[in-house]
């Protein structure tokens, strides 16, 4: 494997968090997203982006051909990806693969939006979670991770939509990279500064919080079954509370 002067991104961001600004991060954030737009371009979906796949070189005279995005083991062609194998980190999948969708384009987008965040804060995503069924439960039906304002105008807009619930929702990575990227930096006239707060900064990771790709499909059978269930019996009350409705409505006619 080829040497990279800054590592991956996860170290990056942990060694450099507060020394980067936000120009730094909007062209890093540029680098991947053209790197990511490069795969799509090609009709392959990458499938496992995370921050310990994007490595760094420090290239100090070009932005764009700094950042290689790194283990395509999961990657495969659109109209050849038929098969639902769960593969990847909790906190980076986007909802609709926990409920037997197959990677897309999108569900790569929403991994960029996690990204992101990682940018944002220097922590990555749920890390003060236990990454396990409950937390799939928990991002299927809308958790993700908090918003902090300490970022350029657009940025927050931008992250929120890439990882929307919807998928036909996301932007692509062309008009991430040929247009949102680069609206967020012009509109950067007065550069935000990065405040220190509790909030944001590198941080210990619950040790609960799995940041390593492994197969996941019968920790999502579970999410699911759990899932199933409180619907249905969410159903079975409903019918039940109507039933209770209609009883009395009926009892109060004939008195």
């Amino acid at each position: 494997m080829p040497y990279y002067d800054l590592g991956d991104l996860t170290n990056y961001i942990i060694n450099n968090f507060y020394s980067i600004d936000w120009k730094t991060k909007l062209d890093k954030l540029k680098s991947i997203i053209y790197g990511l737009e490069s795969i799509h371009h090609e009709n392959i979906v990458h499938g496992d982006l995370h921050s310990g796949n994007i490595f760094f070189n420090d290239i100090s005279d070009r932005i764009i051909n700094d950042v290689v995005i790194g283990d395509l083991g999961m990657s495969k062609a659109v109209e050849s990806n038929d098969d639902n194998e769960n593969y990847g980190i909790i906190s980076y999948m986007a909802p609709e693969l926990f409920q037997e969708q197959k990677y897309s384009k999108a569900s790569d987008i929403y991994s960029f939006g996690m990204i992101m965040w990682e940018f944002m804060t220097g922590r990555r995503p749920f890390w003060d979670r236990i990454h396990d069924t409950e937390l799939i439960i928990e991002i299927c039906d809308g958790l993700r991770p908090p918003i902090i304002t300490n970022a350029p105008e657009g940025y927050i807009d931008l992250m929120k939509k890439c990882w929307h619930s919807d998928s036909d929702k996301r932007p692509t990575a062309f008009d991430i990279f040929h247009y949102k990227i680069d609206e967020i930096i012009k509109n950067e006239k007065n550069p935000t500064k990065i405040i220190p707060s509790s909030d944001i900064g590198p941080i210990t990771n619950n040790p609960g919080a799995i940041y390593k790709s492994r197969p996941l499909g019968d920790t999502i059978r579970s999410a699911m079954s759990v899932m199933s269930s409180k619907s249905q019996s969410t159903t079975l009350n409903e019918l039940f509370f109507h039933y209770q409705k209609s009883y009395i409505f009926i009892r109060k006619k004939k008195v």
